[in-house]
């Protein structure tokens, strides 16, 4: 029988398959619910053993590997390589197996190979929130509402994983040590330069304010794209679709670093859509019909009430409260919706 000694204490080999489990099951559960009382859960478990914080950590480091293994893991059941942590089937897609698999390998590297991967800095707002962050490499990220980055500064890379919502990247100057952003199955790699990116539903949105950048989608074998100031990309499937921006345009995808959202002929649907990023009660279209409005204007992101009040005065549309802290939007009775397009915040 193997015995592992962890800051003074003896570990036999099931109470260390028991903690590993354990601490990945934990881990699992708190990124899959990504909320700060998920992640607190977590670490008051670490904090209760030096082994428990080892464990946690082999599970950070094997996520992560995980997104270099993911495209080759194995087809096998959960059973086989997680043994009873098999039962948490509601895990496992295809990354996470890929991940109880880097887990195996993680487990028998040395400290030292474990610290260089686990040194991870999480980044995240909450909703309604926009902060900046002064990068180890003097980088500069700006998160937009909602959302979630990790960050690894390595010796020969700095790796930025956007798990959710949407970031802009200033990035400091160095050939040696490549800034690349990894966002859903896009990577987007750079040496000095700005751009941001925006995870969507449905696919990944690029837009390159300075500079170039490199574009690869993991769907994609070997097929790499270069994208340059001025130009957008959408990323899906295998696919790096560009189109050419005029200067007010990335003006409007950047206007929330400003805190205000700008619309310029969007329905009213995508301009809804918008606004609930920065709410924790939605709005909502409550009749199809005015779906499809032509929206123009700049509001305050965080102001979505003046944003209903500018479709009342402009194309008639009343609103309803919910309980909940929604808003309804409705036509209003026996009044046209002819009106042209909702009348700028200034």
């Amino acid at each position: 029988m193997r015995i592992w000694v962890l800051d003074g204490r003896y570990r036999n080999a099931e109470e260390r398959q028991a903690i590993d489990q354990e601490a990945a099951r934990r881990f699992l559960d708190a990124r899959t619910r990504d909320t700060p009382q998920a992640w607190d859960d977590a670490y008051t478990w670490v904090a209760e053993d030096p082994a428990h914080g080892f464990a946690f950590a082999q599970a950070e480091a094997a996520w992560e590997l995980a997104d270099r293994l993911s495209e080759v893991a194995p087809v096998v059941g959960p059973e086989a390589i997680a043994g009873p942590a098999g039962r948490f089937e509601a895990f496992f897609d295809r990354r996470i197996m890929a991940g109880l698999l880097a887990a195996t390998l993680v487990a028998t590297a040395g400290t030292i190979g474990l610290q260089k991967w686990a040194a991870v800095e999480r980044l995240r707002t909450a909703v309604g929130q926009e902060s900046s962050y002064r990068l180890a490499d003097g980088s500069i990220v700006h998160l937009n509402t909602d959302s979630t980055i990790e960050v690894a500064m390595r010796d020969t890379e700095r790796y930025v994983h956007l798990l959710k919502g949407e970031a802009r990247f200033d990035v400091a100057h160095n050939k040696q040590r490549p800034f690349i952003v990894q966002a859903g199955d896009a990577t987007v790699r750079a040496v000095g330069t700005a751009f941001a990116v925006r995870l969507r539903d449905d696919l990944t949105e690029l837009t390159v304010i300075e500079g170039k950048v490199a574009v690869h989608d993991g769907a994609a074998r070997n097929q790499t794209v270069g994208v340059s100031a001025g130009n957008a990309a959408a990323i899906r499937s295998g696919t790096v679709a560009m189109t050419p921006l005029l200067p007010g345009q990335i003006a409007q995808r950047t206007a929330w670093q400003e805190g205000v959202i700008q619309f310029d002929g969007e329905t009213l649907a995508q301009a809804v859509e918008e606004f609930n990023r920065y709410r924790t009660a939605p709005l909502v279209i409550g009749d199809p019909q005015i779906a499809s409005l032509r929206i123009g204007g700049t509001f305050k992101a965080g102001s979505s009430n003046q944003f209903v009040t500018a479709l009342s005065q402009s194309f008639n549309i009343r609103s309803v409260s919910g309980k909940d802290n929604s808003i309804i939007l409705l036509p209003a009775e026996n009044r046209s919706l002819s009106q042209p397009g909702a009348g700028r915040d200034r």
